[in-house]
């Protein structure tokens, strides 16, 4: 689609109606222009740190269409009491995935994952700000009001239950936006490195792979084969980074979500359901 002076390849739902097209031109050329002194200097090691910032980002998307779906099943099931914990990280799985595609976060050896829920509200929200003030601040709010009830809950083991909880946002068409932003974002960095970059550079090295598979959690450690089997593919066949609705193999969310559902041998009943169930916030292949 052409709109702002470029050709889109995804086909937003929410973007561009979140300001004007003018608004919008003048937002994609200055996050183009951040992109472009990134890509200006494009090495192998750059490369294979924005290749696993933007694999990582996909499965923030990935998480937020289980932690959603799991949210639809909870109140199917009258298990009210676990709302607010699918429903505020849902939410910050995308936060956290927009944070990844923004070109002024430092990756520091992978201490972005473990950015800490303040700071991945107020960066995202002075990202989506650029966009319109107005809309960041209202969404802000309702982020804020989502930490709060899950809180709540959490902490303070209300007596009425969640009586008090408020739903006066849509999170679908929230969780949606910050998939967009991310999206849009990723469409403006595939275009810079295919612009600027030396494809000499496109490796992916082991050491991002393994700062991504292996996590070290209060001295736990956790390896996932699943990530590093995944990441191997990139490493082999994608190579460097393109937009997220490109990235996202269609393997990777088949087995990303799958990996959550019940058994039925055991009678266990959440199922994500087939590919039409995790279309609600992005376009997942």
């Amino acid at each position: 689609m052409q709109y702002a002076g470029r050709r889109w390849v995804y086909s937003y739902r929410r973007l561009f109606d979140i300001c004007s097209e003018r608004k919008l031109t003048t937002v994609a050329n200055r996050i183009a222009a951040q992109y472009a002194t990134l890509t200006q200097d494009w090495t192998c090691e750059r490369n294979s740190e924005w290749s696993c910032r933007t694999y990582f980002t996909t499965k923030m998307i990935l998480n937020a269409t289980v932690l959603l779906n799991s949210l639809e099943f909870a109140r199917n099931s009258g298990l009210r009491s676990a709302n607010p914990y699918f429903e505020y990280y849902a939410l910050l799985s995308l936060l956290r995935g927009l944070v990844y595609m923004i070109p002024t976060e430092e990756w520091n050896e992978g201490e972005l994952m473990a950015i800490s829920h303040a700071r991945a509200i107020n960066v995202a929200f002075d990202w989506i700000a650029k966009f319109d003030k107005d809309l960041a601040a209202e969404l802000k709010k309702t982020a804020m009001q989502l930490k709060a009830q899950r809180e709540l809950i959490a902490y303070k083991a209300p007596a009425s239950g969640d009586r008090n909880l408020g739903q006066n946002y849509d999170l679908v068409d929230f969780l949606t936006i910050l998939a967009e932003i991310s999206e849009f974002n990723s469409e403006l960095l595939e275009g810079s490195i295919t612009k600027n970059a030396d494809p000499s550079s496109f490796e992916v090295l082991d050491d991002h792979i393994h700062q991504i598979a292996t996590i070290e959690v209060e001295g736990f450690i956790f390896s996932d084969n699943e990530d590093y089997w995944r990441l191997g593919y990139v490493q082999r066949k994608t190579k460097r980074p393109y937009h997220l609705g490109l990235f996202m193999h269609p393997g990777q969310s088949e087995d990303f979500i799958g990996a959550w559902d019940g058994d039925e041998n055991e009678g266990e009943s959440f199922s994500n359901g087939p590919p039409s169930n995790w279309q609600a916030i992005f376009d997942v292949p």
